[in-house]
């Protein structure tokens, strides 16, 4: 079943992947429990059994696996989106319903817990759902699933689910909610990234956090649709590498300036992260006698930039309204560095 002719909504979810086209591109049915298969060395379920039925709703047959190698002939252009992340490989299914919508279920098994954020955090439109299943499931703060328009996107574990009805109605939509409590029942819920636990909710008194516009990324291809640098992988990105995108709001009234932008990145080791900034100031920064050394402020054409090296990790900041600011912000930025480390310590 080739996917490259599926319904624009399907993939509504890959918005920002998808508009850079990386640059080209009746009566409810008892929920059957999940049945997961053994835990793999890093502790997460890595394959699992639909519920057969759901809310009238029946799997129309046994899952499609699909390898990264395939990925292109499932979907066209979206697939370099799972492949910038450590994608393992995906299992697709669909539900079916006389009178009603199909739905499609995509499970996207990837090697980290970390790398299932990302794709998550690459696109927070619609709302925070929470998919616990019985009152006395604790919830936490930390958003783990998210629906609109048909549909649902969950981060569990080392999962990142799609669940999308092609009409929603009211009988689609909670049956789609079902499904995705389902796939969440049971599994593992791990923190956020290091790297985006450690990144300041408020820089000085002038600056917040947009939690909504943070996005955990390895590829340049994924950051370019975050925060465009240029077509070349200017900061050496890889998938053995880590960044946390972040956009900060100046709090007040009246009509908000623009925000500042901050990019953390930690790599393998040192000598990584210093090939790094010296490739980053030999393009981007060129011809700017200040743009020397492990930490410096530049004033470019869109406002002031900034970065700092330290250790692993390489701190950037973009379109700062001034050089004091700037400087404000690499000093948080080398305090979210020395907090990753001591978080990768524990």
């Amino acid at each position: 079943m080739k996917r490259c002719d599926l319904n624009a909504r399907i993939h509504q979810g890959l918005r920002f992947a998808a508009c850079c086209c990386f640059l080209l591109l009746a009566a409810a049915t008892p929920i059957v429990p999940l049945a997961a298969q053994p835990q793999s060395p890093r502790n997460y379920p890595t394959n699992m059994s639909l519920p057969q039925t759901i809310r009238g709703w029946t799997l129309s047959g046994p899952a499609k696996r699909v390898e990264p190698k395939a990925i292109f002939d499932y979907m066209d252009g979206a697939g370099e989106f799972y492949l910038a992340y450590r994608f393992e490989y995906l299992d697709v299914s669909e539900y079916k319903n006389p009178g009603q919508s199909d739905i499609l279920v995509e499970l996207y098994w990837m090697d980290s817990a970390d790398d299932a954020y990302g794709l998550l955090s690459g696109d927070w439109g619609g709302d925070s759902v929470d998919l616990a299943s019985t009152p006395t499931q604790a919830s936490s703060a930390t958003v783990r699933a998210l629906y609109g328009a048909g549909l649902l996107r969950i981060w569990s574990g080392n999962l990142y689910a799609r669940v999308l009805t092609y009409e929603e109605t009211d009988a689609a939509k909670q049956a789609v909610m079902a499904i995705g409590r389902a796939i969440a029942a049971g599994r593992p819920e791990p923190e956020p990234p290091h790297l985006i636990q450690a990144l300041p909710q408020a820089v000085g008194s002038s600056f917040s956090l947009r939690t909504d516009r943070t996005v955990y990324l390895r590829s340049h291809l994924v950051l370019n649709s975050a925060y465009f640098l240029s077509s070349e992988n200017l900061l050496d990105l890889g998938l053995d590498c880590e960044l946390a995108a972040a956009v900060y709001r100046r709090n007040g009234d009246g009509k908000p300036p623009k925000p500042v932008h901050v990019l953390v990145v930690r790599y393998p080791g040192e000598a990584e992260a210093r090939r790094a900034l010296a490739h980053f100031q030999r393009i981007y920064l060129s011809g700017k006698p200040a743009a020397a050394g492990d930490r410096g402020v530049v004033s470019i054409e869109d406002g002031w930039t900034g970065f700092i090296l330290s250790g692993k990790g390489l701190g950037l900041v973009f379109e700062a309204p001034d050089e004091a600011t700037a400087r404000l912000f690499l000093d948080s930025s080398k305090q979210a560095l020395d907090g990753v480390e001591r978080l990768h310590e524990r």
